[in-house]
């Protein structure tokens, strides 16, 4: 009986999935979301946003591991990494304007 569950649960979770992957196909095709000029803007902006997030991340670590030891390691890498978002979102908007 348990394998049924199992899979009913795959069954039903693979066609919510594909129903959400085929809205976003459609929508992004609209929006024209697949285009070239898209694909460049986020390569570029994905490139400058882990370039800054993964320097300032050894800088973090290691100011952390010298001054405070590892009390304040969770907090100062989860403000790390909405750091690396917002550059993301920054770096969009630069690239967007350039291209």
């Amino acid at each position: 009986m348990d394998w049924m569950s199992t899979a009913s649960g795959f069954i039903v979770g693979f066609g919510v999935v594909s129903i959400i992957a085929l809205i976003f196909w459609r929508r992004g095709k609209k929006n024209r979301l697949f285009d070239e000029r898209y694909e460049k803007v986020d390569v570029k902006a994905r490139t400058v946003s882990w370039i800054t997030f993964v320097g300032l991340s050894y800088l973090l670590a290691i100011a952390v591991l010298i001054i405070e030891g590892w009390t304040l390691a969770s907090m100062l890498l989860a403000s790390l990494y909405g750091v690396g978002l917002f550059t993301y979102f920054v770096a969009v908007l630069i690239y967007n304007r350039k291209l």
